[in-house]
């Protein structure tokens, strides 16, 4: 399995607020979902939603353009 970037989302459990968390380096989707259980497995604040294979997250209101385009 290749090696790519990966997103953790989580989500405040007080706030219900989603925060994203950019994995700084290259990891298989099982190495990611792995340290992502292992970092909020005992967190009181947040709860893991999901791990995503991502270059660039675009949040609704972002526009991809010629100086951010992931391409």
């Amino acid at each position: 399995m290749a090696a790519t970037n990966y997103t953790v989302i989580v989500k405040n459990k007080k706030t219900e607020r989603i925060v994203l968390i950019d994995l700084t380096a290259k990891w298989t989707y099982k190495q990611a979902l792995a340290i992502a259980k292992e970092t909020h497995a005992k967190s009181d604040t947040h709860e893991l939603v999901c791990v995503i294979e991502t270059n660039k997250i675009l949040l609704k209101n972002e526009k991809e353009n010629e100086e951010n385009c992931a391409l």
